[in-house]
């Protein structure tokens, strides 16, 4: 909910956004998942999720009622971010961190899918947000 995708993107460096990806996991993560970290970063906390072949990575913990600056990057190819069941659509590219503001309005646990083929693994491109409500 009360998403706005605020046309802020930025040039970037596929492997500085990949390593700014890393630490934000590292310093935020609360547990795992299948060998994918969880992290739980505070509201207000630019918040970085990294799609590549063939995955969305690393899973969010976000808490409903609270504003996070989400950046999105891919390493390899176009990759489409589909939050589902939302409908939020937006297409990632290796080279720019587009950034748009969310406010989770319902707990619960959200899919993301890549809608935009990128190759033999596409089906396989999936993710995860957990919204809490405590």
């Amino acid at each position: 909910g009360q998403q706005n995708l605020n046309k802020e993107a930025y040039r970037i460096n596929p492997s500085s956004y990949e390593a700014k990806v890393e630490d934000f996991a590292q310093k935020y993560k609360v547990r795992e998942e299948k060998g994918v970290p969880v992290v739980k970063p505070a509201s207000g906390v630019d918040v970085y999720l990294l799609g590549r072949k063939w995955e969305w990575w690393p899973i969010l913990e976000l808490q409903k009622g609270q504003s996070y600056r989400l950046h999105l990057s891919s390493m390899d190819w176009q990759h489409g971010f589909s939050l589902q069941p939302m409908n939020v659509n937006v297409q990632v590219h290796p080279g720019y961190d587009l950034v748009m503001t969310v406010k989770p309005t319902e707990a619960g646990e959200y899919s993301i899918m890549c809608n935009e083929f990128c190759g033999i693994g596409h089906h396989l491109m999936t993710g995860r947000i957990h919204i809490v409500d405590r």
